[in-house]
């Protein structure tokens, strides 16, 4: 299929950083209870609701577990967590512990391109995939199968990296994270710091503003901080993007889903998508 294959190209490559390891550094230093009420906003603001009662949620590719527990306070009826990350799946435990490991939240190790383990899992009132589907090595069939573990008259939440071209588009950046896969620790701690110097703390200055002037609501956003984030932009690879058209095209023609929600890049960040079954 040409659409699923516009992508998936230049995939080969090692791949050293584990976006779990990264999450239990978020978990340790910087999870507040303002970044959780962050998190649980925005997902109220783009679902347009007020609460989850009596929904289920499915969130995959989970990470630091954040976004279930947000779910666990709207008063979803059921949860499930899902990553291939043996260290996210920790994050996700440590982070249900600390609301009584309820029985309605399940976590799950596994990949979403296991079809053994996508057939255990039960459809989902609102499904979550925000930043996980284009690190699979298989983004179209990791699409996919999401787009299948949504009930009918459920929500799929999706978030993809935005397709770009020229200079400092998707294709450079590719390779960047390849280059960032193979370095020793070291290495990968310089790439970081060139990565702020030039990305954050030039462009400030060029403004005669604050050099980290755009990093003091960072968390505002999503909950996230800065610094985890440059590491997990760094080094998330697999790398897959796509433009929003081919992400609308997938999902409506081919899925069966109807856009009801987006929220545009106008870079080479994450493209959000609201869909309905």
């Amino acid at each position: 299929m040409q659409t699923a294959n516009m992508a998936q190209r230049n995939l080969s490559g090692t791949v050293t950083f584990s976006f779990g390891r990264n999450w239990q550094d978020f978990l340790a230093r910087y999870m507040t209870p303002d970044r959780e009420d962050i998190a649980i906003r925005s997902l109220t603001d783009f679902l347009e609701r007020q609460d989850l009662r009596g929904l289920s949620f499915l969130d995959i590719g989970c990470g630091s577990g954040l976004f279930s527990l947000a779910a666990v306070r709207l008063g979803a009826q059921k949860i499930v967590s899902m990553d291939v990350d043996p260290f996210s799946y920790d994050c996700a435990q440590g982070l249900r512990q600390t609301v009584g490991s309820p029985s309605s939240w399940q976590i799950i190790c596994g990949s979403i391109l296991d079809n053994n383990c996508v057939s255990r899992i039960e459809p989902a009132n609102i499904v979550y995939a925000w930043g996980s589907l284009h690190h699979t090595g298989n983004m179209w069939q990791a699409i996919r199968n999401t787009c299948n573990l949504v009930a009918p008259g459920g929500f799929l939440y999706l978030g993809i990296y935005n397709k770009m071209e020229g200079r400092d588009g998707s294709q450079y950046w590719l390779r960047i994270k390849k280059l960032y896969n193979r370095c020793p620790t070291g290495g990968k701690r310089l790439l970081e710091v060139a990565y702020v110097l030039r990305h954050q703390v030039l462009p400030n200055l060029i403004r005669l503003k604050h050099p980290f002037a755009s990093w003091r609501n960072y968390h505002q956003a999503r909950g996230m901080n800065p610094w985890i984030d440059v590491r997990d932009w760094l080094g998330g690879f697999p790398y897959e993007f796509a433009s929003i058209d081919e992400v609308f095209r997938f999902c409506s023609r081919e899925m069966g889903l109807h856009l009801v929600n987006l929220r545009a890049a106008d870079n080479i960040g994450v493209n959000e998508f609201l869909f309905r079954k």
